[in-house]
């Protein structure tokens, strides 16, 4: 079963992939049944063989398996697979073990979402009335090109999953969204405009007189603050005490006392 997104789009109908849309063949529950026993049975990763028996398939090689592994994985993006090895992905896990309250129903939006057919009805008819069954499936066969025999199928998928996402009205005959759920937007984010690459300069400590010394220093006190040891290290008690007596010396060498003497 061909993958939509990777089908390209028929350039007489514009958006619409070239073989047209593909539908799931199982809904968004049966869907999240798959992810369900590989994370509650597997620890979140199993193996192919384990999976087929933990849904009860009799052999990886079922075409119902296949079609419902493939649900999971390539439309509603709830699992990843790698070789014969599956795993349970981030959007699976808001469903099945939410943090915050709107958790497990923004993650079965965004489920629903990612199938593109579901997408595109969706964007069209969310907030008005939707068709009736018939008017469906024209719509399905017709403008967005599902093969005939898989209409019927592709309708009753869509019904289900939608209100298993919150998004059915109750008497499905509207698609809503859920108090308190965002919708993913279709929209690109924009692009925010190039940084330049402006070297960062940093200031320069004044100094007078073209020596080292800051502005309003004596130089003399600069000399004595040079022979400090770096922090945290040792510094015998003699030495701290002749340092202490040198600045203080240097001190009274350089600043009158308030009778103006020296």
């Amino acid at each position: 079963m061909a993958d939509p997104q990777h089908l390209s789009e028929d350039k007489t109908s514009p958006g619409i992939p070239r073989g047209g849309y593909t539908s799931p063949y199982f809904d968004l529950d049966a869907s999240i049944k798959v992810a369900d026993v590989i994370y509650n049975k597997g620890g979140g990763t199993c193996t192919e063989d384990q999976l087929a028996m933990w849904l009860n398939y009799s052999t990886v090689r079922s075409g119902t398996f296949l079609t419902r592994v493939s649900a999971a994985n390539k439309h509603f993006g709830l699992i990843t697979q790698q070789g014969d090895h599956f795993a349970v992905n981030d959007r699976a896990q808001k469903i099945l073990s939410p943090v915050m309250p709107d958790d497990a129903v923004n993650g079965k939006i965004e489920a629903f979402l990612a199938v593109p057919l579901f997408a595109k009805v969706y964007e069209q008819f969310r907030g008005t009335q939707i068709p009736k069954d018939a008017g469906l499936k024209n719509l399905f066969q017709n403008h967005y090109k599902v093969v005939p025999d898989r209409v019927g199928s592709a309708v009753r998928v869509f019904l289900n999953s939608a209100e298993q996402a919150g998004l059915l009205s109750s008497d499905r005959s509207r698609l809503v969204r859920p108090v308190g759920a965002s919708i993913p937007s279709n929209k690109p984010p924009a692009a925010s405009p190039p940084k330049e690459d402006v070297p960062v300069v940093a200031e320069k400590p004044r100094f007078y007189g073209g020596g080292d010394a800051p502005i309003g220093v004596h130089s003399a006190i600069i000399g004595l603050l040079r022979e400090l040891p770096p922090p945290s290290t040792a510094w015998p008690e003699k030495k701290k005490k002749q340092f202490l007596d040198a600045f203080k010396a240097t001190l009274d060498f350089i600043y009158q006392d308030e009778e103006g003497g020296s």
